[in-house]
């Protein structure tokens, strides 16, 4: 069905397509329905191409004779002879999930001891699947697989010790015996005692996760949600742990960056005359390694925070009641999985505090650098200072002695002048002496030199 745009009541043309898509995203990842008993197989595939996501479902829809979904569907369910399967296409990974019936267990009756091992080692959704589309999740445009698990969902409605069996049965594969609590995970879940959950949390020979998920009375739909809670349980809790490797290698190159960083400061505090321009030199470099260790891990850190709420909030909803002598999946993955978890955001927390400190630490250095720079800068103001004073003194002495040359030539040129007047006829009466007119000329002439140079030089400045 087409929705026409509709007009609001101001005339604006309201997106009707637009708002059916956000609104159909409620209702875009139901739980695939599920009857015991049967198998609940899911796998993650992280990077895998939106391409050869398609081209995997269209295959298999085309070989169960069903149409296959438009190019760029982010989910789809297909409803095939003898299983369902639904895709969905998150921001960086491909989920599948898988139902399948097993229709050899007859419903109300007990399987035996040797029937009900079968099933918990090898219960699993499969081999209903073709080999062509098998062949199209692996390879390149793939991704990598990065989660997996089985979930058996047993009716147990009219066994009850099947619960003790189980419990039995697990250990035993687990490798550990009846008094070993630690091999072996699980919990009533939902309203009362209508299901029962176990696992032991190791990977199969295939490298799928087991879950037993016991129906004791838990309403069809209500069993649907939980075995698809336990297929997101295990798949968010191995993309959250996609950030332990890369927080363990952090750590040990947080390490590093930190004994350098302390030296450096414990330099410049300690040591007065430190080369302040080879600390700052020294900072800029872990700065800049610091930056790109934050915008190398800063994404993933991110998605491991969301991807461990979300497991959180699967295991809340589970609304586990403790089984005598099993410890429940939350409080196992409590002491498991969140030191992990812990462990990448106590990294992420130190990538910004170190970049907290070493901005700190370029600040003192450039301070320190400043000071060190504006000292030198009043040194080179005194030397110079002390040579311009050096040179006004030289220019006063030169002055001086300037003074006295200049009177000397003047008073040759008065003794010269006074000896041709002593031979002519009109000053001869006189008998002047030129010594004597000299030595009565020498104050005159040294107080006319120095108030001439006195007036050149302030005409000049």
């Amino acid at each position: 069905m087409t929705l026409a745009p509709r007009t609001t009541s101001h005339g604006v043309p309201f997106p009707a397509r637009d708002l059916l898509a956000l609104h159909q995203e409620l209702h875009a990842r139901p739980a695939l329905p599920t009857r015991p008993t049967c198998v609940v197989s899911s796998w993650v595939h992280a990077g895998m191409s939106a391409e050869r996501a398609e081209a995997a479902l269209a295959t298999l829809c085309l070989a169960c004779g069903s149409t296959p979904p438009a190019a760029g569907a982010r989910h789809h369910v297909l409803q095939a002879p003898g299983f369902a399967l639904k895709l969905e296409r998150h921001g960086e990974f491909v989920s599948f999930q898988l139902n399948r019936p097993l229709p050899d267990i007859a419903s109300g009756s007990e399987p035996d001891d040797a029937t009900l091992q079968a099933l918990l080692q090898s219960a699993s959704a499969l081999p209903v699947l073709p080999d062509a589309f098998v062949s199209l999740l692996s390879g390149d445009g793939a991704g990598r697989l990065v989660a997996a698990a089985h979930v058996l969902l047993i009716d147990a409605r009219e066994h009850e010790a099947m619960l003790g069996r189980c419990q039995a049965l697990l250990k035993a594969q687990a490798g550990g015996g009846h008094d070993d609590a630690a091999t072996l995970a699980g919990a009533w879940i939902g309203d009362g005692q209508r299901g029962a959950l176990l696992t032991h949390l190791r990977l199969g020979t295939d490298g799928f996760t087991r879950f037993v998920l016991l129906d004791f009375g838990l309403p069809p739909d209500q069993a649907a949600r939980e075995a698809q809670r336990l297929c997101e349980i295990e798949a968010y809790r191995m993309l959250a742990m996609m950030g332990f490797p890369v927080a363990q290698q952090e750590a040990a190159l947080l390490a590093e960056l930190e004994r350098t960083l302390q030296g450096t400061v414990d330099a410049m505090a300690n040591d007065q005359s430190a080369d302040d321009t080879r600390a700052f030199e020294t900072l800029t470099r872990l700065a800049a390694e610091v930056e790109h260790s934050t915008a190398r891990t800063r994404y993933r850190f991110s998605a491991t925070r969301a991807y461990h709420r979300i497991v959180e909030r699967r295991l809340a909803d589970l609304r586990e009641q403790r089984i005598p002598g099993v410890q429940t999946l939350s409080g196992f993955l409590s002491r498991r999985f969140t030191p992990a978890m812990a462990l990448c955001d106590s990294t992420d927390g130190r990538l910004t505090d170190i970049a907290e400190r070493i901005n700190r630490a370029t600040s003192l250095a450039r301070v320190r650098i400043e000071v060190r720079r504006e000292e030198g800068n009043q040194e080179l103001l005194r030397a110079l200072a002390t040579r311009q004073k050096q040179q006004l003194q030289l220019q006063q002495t030169v002055e001086g002695l300037s003074v006295v040359a200049i009177s000397y030539y003047a008073l040759g040129l008065v003794g010269y002048l006074a000896k041709a007047a002593k031979v002519l006829p009109v000053l001869e009466p006189l008998h002047l002496q030129p010594d004597l007119v000299v030595g009565v000329a020498a104050l005159p002439v040294v107080l006319a030199v120095a108030w001439f140079v006195q007036k050149l030089r302030q005409h000049l400045h």
